[in-house]
């Protein structure tokens, strides 16, 4: 018998639609937010562009592209032939593993990259980029200059 589970990214955007700026004057700048919570069982990362540049959107496929070739090449260095290791004890002098960085506590909202800010139009946009772990949250600050 074999089971399987499949998983996948969950996450909320909160609000949901629109972000409401009001009555504003010439000159005038307001800052808003909305929340990207991860509500998964694992880490993912998000990436905000102008709809409208090809060339940033082209841009983060190709590190999308990257980053899921390099998974793989790492996987199959990682996972050691079974007829290699049949009958051998391991080498108490080999390297341990290394160990993955400890998650973020559960509700902990992230310190964002410096530098990852986006320009669309009148609204600046940060972080553009960022992960967010199992159960946190990233808040992304969307500033309106009128």
């Amino acid at each position: 018998m074999v089971n399987v589970n499949a998983v996948f990214s969950k996450y909320s955007i909160a609000p949901l639609k629109n972000l409401n700026f009001g009555p504003m004057q010439y000159g005038e700048t307001t800052t808003r937010t909305f929340e990207v919570r991860n509500e998964g069982l694992f880490d993912f990362k998000y990436a905000i562009c102008d709809f409208n540049n090809e060339d940033e959107k082209a841009k983060i496929r190709e590190e999308r592209k990257k980053e899921a070739e390099e998974r793989a090449l790492g996987q199959k260095k990682e996972e050691p032939d079974p007829k290699d290791l049949k009958g051998k004890k391991p080498d108490p002098k080999a390297a341990a593993p290394a160990k993955a960085p400890a998650k973020g506590a559960k509700g902990v909202v992230e310190a964002a990259p410096e530098g990852t800010v986006v320009q669309v139009s009148q609204y600046t946009i940060s972080p553009a980029i960022g992960s967010v772990a199992p159960g946190s949250a990233a808040v992304i600050t969307v500033t309106f200059n009128a």
